[in-house]
């Protein structure tokens, strides 16, 4: 086997749409429905290298090579890498970038020391995809992606759904550029302080899923797709609206929210703490329209406003030599 002295990774964001069951009496907490999306990627190069402190420590690789000691010590390997950001997720955007640059670095140390790691290997290291395993599968499968919750053992949400988006469909993205979401030792409080979920809203938000959602999502259904998906984020942003301030964390995006839904938008929510919001539209002629009509009757400060699809593949994985040939390798990385 030739040994592999660079990698480079590409991994998308993702939307998270919701939680189903946030009561737990069955033993299961959490089950949360997302989406891999295009155009909002991380991409890294990780490679080997012989000159010990070599490297420099900036603003976008610090986190990176935060992760890349945690992986080096935990699996005893003494070597020396440099890591290059090409790309970054938006931080604190509620898009999934810690659990992205995470795996994208994981993977690429497991890659070129021939570690043999997996996913899920990467995540309890690194401490990510404990509530929700929506970043895991978007960088291993991409698609709509369900969870089945945290359990009352150690490991990760499962991945237990997993479908294909529509290509014709596509979301509006509204992401604000100077405010964060709740994140760190914030989120950890406020799932501490935030009263029991009902049981029978949880009841009702399973069903809604499994009976609306998902067959819509097979049936190309958009009307009752996007339609269920609002009421899911209503019902979810109720819950969490002490802490963030309302459904909304941010008000400029909540107005334009509710201008989407009195025009016919009923797709619209918030992905996880936002700021971030998207409206579901069923063609690229809809989202454009209604992209201009949103930029003529609001003044969309600060408010960055894109037009995506859903990401039907996971991350982007190339492998390079010494001989300075490479490989090429979409989808499941461990299926190579």
């Amino acid at each position: 086997m030739k040994n592999k002295s660079k990698i480079l990774i590409t991994s998308p964001a993702r939307l998270h749409l919701g939680f189903m069951d946030l009561n737990g009496s069955l033993g299961r907490k959490f089950g949360s429905v997302g989406l891999a999306i295009d155009s909002i990627e991380t991409s890294i190069t990780v490679s080997k290298n012989s000159i010990k402190d070599s490297v420099e420590i900036n603003e976008d690789n610090k986190r990176a090579y935060d992760y890349s000691k945690l992986i080096l010590n935990a699996y005893e390997v003494d070597e020396n890498i440099k890591i290059e950001v090409h790309k970054k997720i938006p931080e604190h955007a509620g898009l999934g970038s810690g659990t992205q640059l995470a795996l994208t670095v994981g993977v690429a140390i497991s890659k070129l020391f021939n570690l043999n790691l997996s996913l899920m290997d990467i995540g309890k290291v690194l401490d990510r995809g404990n509530r929700s395993g929506i970043g895991i599968g978007a960088f291993e499968h991409g698609g709509f992606l369900i969870d089945g919750g945290k359990g009352k053992s150690a490991e990760l949400p499962p991945i237990t759904v997993r479908q294909d988006f529509p290509e014709n469909w596509r979301i509006i993205l509204l992401v604000n550029s100077r405010e964060k979401g709740i994140h760190g030792q914030k989120e950890y409080n406020a799932f501490k302080t935030l009263k029991p979920f009902p049981e029978n809203l949880s009841e009702q938000l399973c069903r809604l899923v499994n009976m609306v959602i998902l067959p819509s999502l097979v049936e190309k259904n958009f009307i009752d797709f996007s339609k269920a998906i609002g009421q899911l984020q209503k019902i979810v942003g109720t819950h969490f609206s002490p802490i963030q301030g309302g459904v909304y964390s941010n008000p400029d995006i909540a107005n334009i929210m509710h201008y989407a839904e009195k025009n016919g938008f009923m797709g619209v929510g918030q992905s996880s703490w936002g700021p971030t919001g998207f409206i579901l539209t069923d063609s690229d002629t809809s989202a454009h329209k209604l992209t201009k009509d949103i930029k003529q009757n609001f003044l969309c400060k600060d408010l960055q406003i894109e037009i995506i699809q859903g990401r039907n593949k996971g991350s982007y994985i190339e492998s390079f030599e010494n001989e300075n040939t490479s490989q090429n390798k979409n989808l499941n990385i461990y299926k190579e």
